[in-house]
C-alpha cells in the first residue's frame, strides 16, 4: 500500500521507522513501546511483525503477556511507567505531567523524547495499516536481516 505514495515519502518513512533500530532506547523498552500501541490499536500485523523481535530482545513470554494485556502488571518500574508513557500518548494525545514526572526519575529527555516519537509511529502506522486494508504477510520480518543491512522492512512487507 505504501506504493500508492511518493517514492521519496516512502524512503523517508523507512527510514524513520528503521532509525529507531539504532536510537537511544534499549531494543526491550523499544520492542515494549511497539507492542503496547499495537495492543491498544489491536494492530495484528504490528504484532505479527513485532512479537519475534520482542522475544530476540529479551523479552520474556511473561512480559510480552503483561505488556499486551489489558492490565498491565507484574513489570519492573521502567516497564511500568513505558506502558504508562505509551498508554497516555494514545489516550490523552500526550504524555501527562504524573508519568513526566515519574518517567524523568528513569529515562534521559532523549529516550522519553524517542518513545513518544515512537508510540505516535506505531499508532499512526497502525491507522494506515487498518485504512488501506492492509493483510498480514505470509511471515513476520526478519529483523536480524534487516540489523545486517540485507532487506529492508519496506521490502518484506505489503505495507
Amino acid at each position: 500500500m505504501l506504493l500508492y505514495c511518493p517514492v521519496a515519502m516512502v524512503q523517508s518513512f523507512l527510514d524513520f521507522g528503521l532509525s529507531f533500530r539504532t536510537g537511544n532506547l534499549e531494543p526491550k523498552l523499544r520492542e515494549l513501546v511497539i507492542l503496547r500501541m499495537a495492543t491498544l490499536r489491536a494492530s495484528s500485523y504490528e504484532h505479527m511483525h513485532h512479537l519475534p523481535a520482542a522475544k530476540t530482545a529479551g523479552l520474556s513470554e511473561m512480559e510480552i503477556s503483561a505488556i499486551t494485556s489489558d492490565q498491565p502488571s507484574a513489570l519492573d518500574q521502567k516497564q511500568s511507567i513505558m506502558i504508562q508513557l505509551v498508554d497516555d500518548c494514545s489516550q490523552l494525545g500526550k504524555v501527562s505531567d504524573s508519568t513526566f514526572e515519574k518517567a524523568v526519575k528513569l529515562f534521559s529527555l532523549g529516550q522519553i523524547a524517542e518513545a513518544t516519537l515512537l508510540a505516535g509511529l506505531y499508532e499512526m502506522l497502525a491507522c494506515f495499516l487498518k485504512t488501506m486494508g492492509v493483510k498480514l504477510d505470509q511471515h513476520p520480518i526478519s529483523w536480524s536481516e534487516v540489523d545486517r543491512g540485507n532487506g529492508s522492512a519496506g521490502q518484506k512487507t505489503s505495507a
